[in-house]
């Protein structure tokens, strides 16, 4: 795909490309092969200032610098996500920034900032009506606030987890919901 849109010189192939390069090797578990990929990706957009393009980039980034545990470089790519959601109006995607932001904070420990990000992706999840958004968003604040030692809020949040992924026929969702409630 990659090969054939750089000979037609078709720019929305090749970013294509990069994307899904890029998401192939961060699900293969190679995260520093996946940054380099999604690195191309976001430079075509910044080369034609294609905003919907640098959020996708900015997400892929800072979700592959996540899972290498480089929680400031991801909460830097998830900020310039959130800006250009943002900017354009994509709530949807304002509200992955704020769960993708929650998750880095969290990783860092920092669980205060963590609940905020989560509570405004569960606010924009509920209102654009994204089940699976807002099963995810119960699920981070019940992990934030076990970080926090709520453990009450914790098992409620846990709760309407494992409720949102039964009612939509996420097993795996509500396998890893449980193992989170069974934590708390």
């Amino acid at each position: 795909h990659l090969g054939i849109a750089k000979v037609v010189d078709y720019k929305v192939g090749e970013r294509g490309a990069y994307c899904n390069l890029g998401n192939a090797y961060q699900g293969h578990g190679d995260f520093k092969q996946a940054i380099k990929y999604h690195m191309q990706h976001l430079s075509i957009p910044k080369e034609s200032g294609d905003k919907a393009g640098k959020e996708g980039a900015y997400c892929n980034l800072g979700n592959a610098y996540q899972r290498l545990h480089d929680f400031n470089q991801a909460i830097k790519y998830h900020e310039q996500d959130l800006s250009i959601a943002k900017k354009v109006g994509e709530r949807t995607g304002e509200g992955r920034a704020y769960g993708n932001l929650g998750s880095s904070y969290q990783g860092l420990c920092n669980f205060k900032p963590a609940v905020k990000y989560q509570e405004q992706a569960l606010s924009i999840a509920k209102e654009v009506g994204d089940r699976v958004g807002e099963g995810a968003a119960y699920g981070n604040l019940g992990n934030a606030y076990r970080g926090l030692d709520d453990f009450k809020a914790a098992i409620k949040y846990h709760e309407e987890d494992v409720s949102i992924a039964k009612e939509v026929g996420d097993r795996v969702g509500e396998e890893a919901a449980y193992g989170n409630l069974g934590n708390a």
